[in-house]
């Protein structure tokens, strides 16, 4: 009987033990329980299981964000008695500052999942003590210490002007899509021995690019003082929406060569006050810009042209093909619309240009040649490839594409003429109409099949005409012209109806960015990864919903969605995957490619979602 009972108990203990091994998902908070107000300090979120997602933090509210969150992972195998022990470890890390005021806080658990399994940490509470308070007399204080030597006597601190940063606005007064180009200058009277961003500015309502900066320092008299100043960051901001919109203060934190002084102690230690046997010390600033507040102004409605569809800058425009080139039915021609200038020129859009009906038009294909110098530029060269099926003159008819010109304050608009072409009979080759299959897009010719099946052969004397065979032919050709000119009609309306096709082709080309963004981040190539999931989400909404990109807001976007019955988590996840590839593509280096992954899934996601509530 105790051998019995002993067994039980032992199995009773084990139970629990098995549970956790058959789990072993361990999702822990690490934050200290006591912090001084008005001081940074880091909080950590760590999971040990792969495969985990929908990571969602606590609202930290009362606290400031400077940064996070920051992803790191590690793995580590070992052998231990000849078996192999693996584990894993994913953290989320933020760093935060302590507001002013002492009390309690306590932030509710963070969640996750992992295999479809939802898991939360701890809640975590957080004692916020009084600020630090120093000695008004660092060296007296020093000297009254037991023993009465100042081990390290020291004066002077980091002065509002000794260092400071600055931010410098190119236009206060912009348009709507207009670009802003902002400087954020750092000016240092003392030596300055390193920096780092603690905080960026999130630019809500805006369109962000970051410009290069000159690595060179230079020099400027302030109030009678010299400084030496360098441009740390220059970002180019295109508003979204009129009224005032603010840019958030930048905040760094430096260090500091002060020069500190010995204090006279009335004691033998004073031979040595002399200024070579001052020391220098380092010392921690937090430094940040003044916010700016802009006065947007919305693009005028008067003399709006009808096909304006956002485009804000100053541009050239082109439309052309290789005239010296003999065009031949059912061989490719290369039709190139090209804009080039300086403003956003990611959002431009391709112009809606009627072809021919006998023509097959492939999905034009968009190459950009981006400057991003001392502000954004460039050029946006879309390409067209046709088949004519047929020879014979043919005309594409003229139309125009127009832009605003926030310098002149008003629109432009660029008259593409009418296009004739005199398509010649082919040579015999015959082209698939299934779309380009070289590297290149472009379509091989192939020659026609051969005809391998053997005639048919009638008796002498027999005749075809009025015979059964005759009757069946010509119904089957009663239907197949009946078809063909269905097929023709539907095609004529789809192409009179730009903005029908342009909603039915918003979630391909989503999928066609989501793709090339696939391949920047296989490539590593982050800036150019964001860059694509942007115009992904923003062109989604555009071509879905037939609003321009410079319409376009996180206000706008929640009423839209709204509008179209999509469901408030739909909405507000889009809202958020927008939010999220803003602040990835500025935040503070860490695992590049998981987070990509991340959010490149986390696009697709919202973006399919809302293309089934639209389809229920």
């Amino acid at each position: 009987m105790r051998r019995f009972v002993c067994h039980l108990l032992c199995l009773v203990c084990l139970l629990p033990a098995g549970l956790a091994a058959q789990d072993g998902v361990s999702f822990q908070a690490q934050a200290p329980r006591e912090v001084y107000a008005g001081e940074a300090f880091d909080i950590t979120f760590v999971v040990n299981a792969q495969g985990s997602r929908n990571f969602k933090a606590p609202a930290f509210k009362g606290f400031d964000v400077l940064f996070g969150p920051a992803q790191s992972q590690s793995s580590n195998f070992s052998y231990i008695n000849g078996q192999m022990q693996q584990s894993f470890s994913l953290s989320y890390a933020y760093r935060l500052r302590a507001p002013e005021s002492a009390g309690e806080f306590r932030f509710d658990p963070a969640t996750i999942e992992v295999k479809g399994q939802s898991y939360q940490t701890e809640a975590i509470v957080l004692k916020v003590l009084p600020a630090r308070t120093q000695p008004a007399n660092p060296a007296r204080a020093a000297r009254n210490a037991p023993g009465g030597r100042p081990s390290n006597p020291v004066s002077g601190e980091i002065g509002n002007d000794d260092v400071f940063l600055r931010s410098f606005v190119s236009k206060n007064n912009p348009y709507v899509g207009e670009e802003v180009v902002v400087t954020y200058r750092l000016y240092t009277a003392v030596p300055v021995r390193q920096y780092s961003i603690n905080k960026l500015p999130s630019n809500k309502g805006f369109w962000s690019e970051e410009l290069k900066t000159g690595e060179n320092e230079q020099r400027e008299t302030i109030n009678g003082r010299p400084y030496v100043y360098v441009d740390l960051r220059k970002v180019a901001l295109f508003p979204q929406e009129a009224g005032k919109l603010t840019i958030e203060p930048l905040e760094i934190e430096v260090v500091a060569a002060i020069q500190q002084k010995r204090e006279r102690t009335g004691t033998i230690f004073d031979i040595f006050d002399d200024p070579f046997f001052d020391r220098v010390a380092y010392t921690q600033a937090n430094v940040r810009t003044k916010p700016t507040v802009l006065n947007v102004r919305p693009l005028p409605e008067t003399d709006r042209p009808a096909d304006f569809n956002g485009p804000v800058g100053d541009y050239k425009v082109s439309f052309q093909y290789d005239k010296t080139k003999t065009l031949k039915a059912n061989e490719a021609i290369d039709f190139t619309f090209t804009v080039s200038g300086n403003g956003n020129i990611e959002l431009i859009q391709p112009p809606h240009i009627l072809f021919p009906p006998d023509f097959d038009v492939y999905e034009p294909r968009v190459n950009l040649q981006k400057t991003q110098e001392n502000h954004i530029g460039g050029q946006a060269s879309i390409e067209y490839i046709v088949v004519p099926r047929s020879p014979g003159i043919y005309r594409i008819p003229a139309f125009s594409f127009s832009y605003f010109n926030p310098q002149a304050g008003r629109y432009r608009t660029v008259d593409i003429p009418e296009t004739a072409l005199n398509i010649r009979e082919g040579d015999g080759t015959y082209v698939p109409a299934g779309g380009p299959d070289n590297a290149d897009g472009r379509t091989s010719p192939t020659l026609a099949p051969l005809q391998t099946h053997a005639p048919h052969w009638y008796k002498t004397g027999q005749q075809f005409f009025l015979s059964t065979g005759w009757w069946l032919g010509l119904a089957a050709l009663f239907v197949l012209t009946a078809v063909s000119v269905g097929l023709y009609r539907r095609h004529r309306a789809k192409r009179s109806d730009p903005i029908g096709l342009r909603n039915k082709r918003a979630y391909k080309e989503a999928r066609r960015c989501l793709r090339k963004g696939h391949l920047y981040m296989t490539q590593n190539r982050k800036n150019d990864f964001y860059i694509e999931l942007s115009q992904a989400l923003w062109g989604f909404l555009s071509r879905k919903f037939n609003i321009p990109v410079s319409d376009l807001s996180m206000a706008r976007v929640r009423e839209v969605l709204r509008e179209k019955g999509i469901s408030e988590a739909s909405a507000e996840a889009f809202i958020q995957t927008l939010e999220h590839c803003e602040y990835e593509r500025f935040a503070p280096p860490g695992n590049n490619r998981q987070s990509m992954a991340e959010l490149h899934e986390e696009a697709l996601d919202v973006i399919s979602s809302i293309v089934k509530e639209l389809k229920a």
